[in-house]
């Protein structure tokens, strides 16, 4: 009985790694892309390119310092990728519960990197 199941418990699919730290800030930088295209004003879009900006920047560094090899042009395809995917949610998704449980990780994983994101 016992030798079934250890013989299960190898079995069991591993338990794969987090993202990286540099896709998780891409992503952020994506929910701020993506706001910024539905404000109504000029300076509201403006502040928070800044922050999509400043989450792409720290995505790069830390795509470096993984050692990942990620070009620049590499991290905005994929910030761009996923704005594609918020905007597919159209206006509505800024009162859904996923974007504000994004914007607070986005926040949190700032305050846990270091990164200054929010000035």
């Amino acid at each position: 009985m016992r030798q079934l199941l250890f013989v299960c418990l190898i079995a069991l699919p591993r338990q794969t790694a987090a993202q990286p730290y540099s896709e998780s800030m891409a992503a952020c930088a994506a929910v701020f892309q993506n706001a910024a295209q539905w404000v109504t004003t000029d300076t509201s879009a403006d502040e928070l390119m800044a922050v999509a900006v400043r989450w792409a920047d720290a995505a790069v560094r830390q795509a470096e310092q993984e050692g990942a090899g990620t070009s620049e042009d590499a991290i905005w395809e994929e910030i761009d990728a996923k704005t594609a995917e918020w905007e597919a949610k159209g206006r509505a998704v800024f009162f859904t519960q996923d974007f504000r449980d994004w914007s607070q990780y986005c926040r949190k994983f700032a305050d846990h990197t270091g990164a200054e994101i929010y000035q």
